[in-house]
């Protein structure tokens, strides 16, 4: 990495750590061509926000419902930020605030996104008691399990790792979707948070785009897990692997083997479990593929 990329780095780090004490004023004049893609979007969903800046605007940060997001610049020169909400989200309108400097002034400008309800599906199934409920031990670990997780995907770092599209991780066939709840013997558990692909034993896992591993870990659900920070907040995650192939901290190129699939933890049989966490929230893996992914 180049010293002015270091600087540009620290520079925007500086600057999330310290831009309450600036004063901005409102503005429209900075903000040339506004794109969402798609728009509206959907909780559980992802949108990819594009725009251009006139000229003599210097782009200081943005926010995203009051969490500065770091932005990249696309081929076409225009400039990106990369937005999500959960599936616990409301439905309503989300504002992007752009800050910047004109002729030695401060600005600000507010975008507003659509953020739209969407149904997800329920499964009902019956299943034997020990399923449903775990004993005090296994519940302290499997609470533990995903206290690691959600803190290996938490940081929102101001650089961005990943580059041009997306790959997936195995290419085949979707089993189980995004936000499906399952109900077991009558009792709702959490939403689905990823999307369950066809991988039998052995099958070799693949980092989608360039990011840094910020775990390995044996969880008693998930079983050896792997967390992938692409930065910007963008998070992969992948369960249930028979091999894990990096260690972490490692840094790790689009498209190397991470892994291989595999059946550890508590499933029925070899799949991959493949998670996205997007700005502290996990959303759908085939969305952000259909805005991100390779084009076939």
């Amino acid at each position: 990495m180049s010293r002015a990329r270091v600087f540009t780095f620290i520079w925007l780090a500086f600057l999330m750590l310290f831009h309450p004490a600036i004063s901005f004023s409102k503005s429209s004049s900075c903000i040339g061509t506004f794109e969402a893609e798609p728009s509206p979007f959907f909780r559980g969903g992802v949108s990819k926000v594009e725009f251009g800046l006139k000229p003599g605007c210097l782009l200081k940060r943005v926010d995203f419902e009051g969490k500065t997001v770091p932005y990249k610049e696309e081929d076409s020169g225009r400039l990106m930020v990369l937005v999500g909400e959960g599936l616990k989200a409301k439905p309503g309108k989300r504002a992007v605030t752009f800050y910047f400097v004109k002729n030695g002034k401060h600005f600000k400008e507010v975008r507003y996104l659509t953020l739209k309800d969407k149904k997800y599906p329920k499964e009902y199934l019956k299943v034997k008691r020990k399923m449903v409920s775990f004993p005090p031990k296994i519940l302290e670990r499997v609470l533990a399990d995903q206290r690691a997780v959600r803190k290996a995907c938490s940081a929102v770092r101001p650089v961005i790792y990943w580059q041009g599209r997306f790959v997936w991780p195995v290419e085949s066939k979707v089993l189980s979707r995004f936000g499906l709840r399952r109900y077991f013997n009558g009792q709702p558990r959490s939403p689905h948070s990823g999307i369950d692909l066809r991988a039998r034993e052995g099958t070799p896992i693949k980092s989608p785009n360039a990011g840094k591993v910020t775990l390995v870990r044996d969880c008693y659900l998930s079983g050896n897990t792997v967390v992938i920070d692409h930065g910007g907040g963008l998070y992969t995650l992948y369960a249930h692997l028979s091999k894990v192939k990096v260690k972490q901290g490692q840094w790790v190129e689009k498209g190397q083997v991470i892994g291989l699939s595999g059946s550890t933890g508590r499933i029925t049989g070899p799949h991959l479990h493949w998670g996205v966490s997007l700005l502290g929230q996990r959303v759908d893996p085939l969305e952000l593929m259909r805005i991100l992914g390779e084009k076939s």
